[in-house]
């Protein structure tokens, strides 16, 4: 598990601690690990930031050391504070995406909100199945079959209307190919007809020109305002933690700031459609 700055901050304190004191007694390592009941490589590691003590360890690391009542506190308050890191949920990575994102859908009541943005493609919510199988890559059939089962469990939930969704789709993304002409302009008129028909559901590009801050780097879903969502290679990551939320309520502050209205959207998602429509006659007639 990752661990936050302040953890990172407190676990160099904490070693750089113990090891002060152990120099200031003149014990060696090997020496202050065998009264401590360690191995010296355990030792080491605690001091150079790399291992983890708990509270215990810690104890018994200050009693070899002969360590003063208050510099005991100071230790045993950053061991503490790195438990309490330690056993907060941050960030979970879970493999088998399709997996995963079935699951996390199982969550959603009758009620909630999704707001959600992508700097490179159309969102997984916004899919069509032909840009999905595009966007996927070869898939085996029975990933295929799982993966337009979950476009059509997204698709379902857009048209609950307690659920209110907000899509933030980046001109970059749409201007990117994904399959043919056809396959291109069918997304991006079906992005354009999505809150005609769910009145639920808000569609605002981001356009060329919008300077976004901070910079997108990746997808990323905010569910209810208090799970993020973000697909990665390896994975699934689910990220609960407050403090590593808010960064995304900034970002999504920001998109809603810079982003075309949802007039002017459907005006520029309307113009792209016609010529991705144009380019596929072009083709055709070649």
């Amino acid at each position: 598990m990752a661990r936050s700055d302040d953890a990172r901050h407190n676990l160099d304190e904490l070693g750089a601690l113990l090891r002060t004191h152990r120099k200031q007694v003149g014990l060696s390592g090997v020496e202050a690990a065998r009264r401590a009941g360690f191995t010296q490589s355990k030792l080491s590691k605690i001091e150079n930031g790399v291992l983890l003590p708990g509270p215990d360890d810690v104890r018994r690391l200050t009693t070899a050391l002969g360590m003063s009542s208050a510099a005991t506190g100071e230790a045993l308050e950053l061991a503490r504070l790195l438990e309490i890191d330690q056993s907060a949920p941050r960030i979970v990575l879970r493999r088998g995406s399709l997996t995963e994102h079935t699951t996390l859908l199982t969550r959603f009541g009758s009620t909630g909100s999704v707001v959600a943005a992508d700097p490179a493609v159309v969102p997984d919510w916004l899919r069509t199945r032909d840009y999905l199988l595009a966007a996927s890559g070869p898939l085996s059939a029975r990933n295929e079959q799982a993966a337009t089962s979950l476009l059509a469990k997204r698709q379902r939930l857009l048209a609950t209307p307690g659920i209110t969704f907000e899509f933030y789709v980046y001109e970059s993304a749409l201007r990117t190919r994904v399959g043919s002409s056809s396959v291109m302009a069918e997304q991006i008129d079906s992005i354009r007809k999505m809150p005609l028909q769910h009145p639920n559901v808000a569609v605002r590009v981001i356009d060329s020109h919008a300077e976004v801050a901070p910079p997108l780097p990746h997808g990323f879903e905010l569910r209810d305002d208090r799970l993020v969502v973000m697909t990665t290679a390896p994975g699934t990551a689910v990220i609960t933690a407050e403090d590593d939320i808010a960064p995304f309520r900034v970002l999504v502050d920001s998109l809603r700031e810079r982003a075309l209205s949802e007039h002017r959207s459907q005006s520029f998602l309307s113009r792209l459609a016609t010529v991705y429509n144009l380019e596929e006659r072009i083709n055709f007639a070649c």
